[in-house]
């Protein structure tokens, strides 16, 4: 598990697929503003 981020450290640049065929890339909406990231498991998921 070498590749855990730490509590309060920066995330590594990483970019997702969001609805409609765009994208979100990390270091742009920091420009922006600050950014919360949260995984969700889903609904009626072990764990």
């Amino acid at each position: 598990m070498k590749d855990l981020i730490a509590m309060g450290a920066v995330a590594p640049d990483f970019e997702l697929a969001a609805s409609g065929g765009s994208r979100y890339r990390l270091k742009k909406v920091l420009e922006r503003s600050r950014a919360l990231l949260v995984f969700y498991p889903g609904n009626f998921t072990p764990g």
